[in-house]
C-alpha cells in the first residue's frame, strides 16, 4: 500500500489537472492497452467521486494525474482555493480492487487546526 498522499493546494491544482506521486503507478487500476486513461472511484464519507487518471511522460518515467474536467468539479464542489489540503489514500477492498478515499481539508484560522469541508 502507498503512504496516503496529502498535498496543500498550488495554483495549478486548483485550475488544472492534480498529479499524483509516481508510487501511485502501484496502486491505480492497470491502463488498458489503447487508452490512456483509466477511472477511479473515490468516497469522502459524503459521497462518491468518479476521476479520471492518466499519466505524462516524465523523462524517463510516466507520472499519474487526474484529469482537469473531473478533479475540477471536486475543486468547486468542496470550494477549494490555493492553500487547502487534500489527503488521498486507498486500501485493498474485497469487493473492488482497492478503495480510494480522499479528504479536503480548509485550515481555520480561529482554532489554528484543518477542518475536514
Amino acid at each position: 500500500m502507498a503512504a496516503p498522499f496529502e498535498k496543500r493546494l498550488t495554483e495549478t491544482d486548483t485550475v488544472g489537472k492534480l498529479s499524483l506521486p509516481i508510487e501511485w503507478l502501484r496502486i491505480l487500476p492497470p491502463i488498458e492497452q489503447g487508452s490512456h486513461e483509466v477511472k477511479i472511484y473515490v468516497s469522502d464519507g459524503l459521497g462518491f467521486y468518479e476521476f479520471r487518471c492518466s499519466t505524462i511522460k516524465m523523462g524517463r518515467y510516466r507520472k499519474p494525474f487526474l484529469q482537469p474536467e473531473d478533479w475540477l468539479k471536486f475543486v468547486d464542489h468542496k470550494g477549494l482555493k490555493v492553500g487547502d489540503k487534500i489527503i488521498l489514500d486507498s486500501e485493498p477492498n474485497d469487493f473492488i480492487r482497492r478503495h480510494f478515499r480522499i479528504t479536503a481539508q480548509k485550515f481555520n484560522h480561529e482554532d489554528n487546526k484543518w477542518v475536514d469541508v
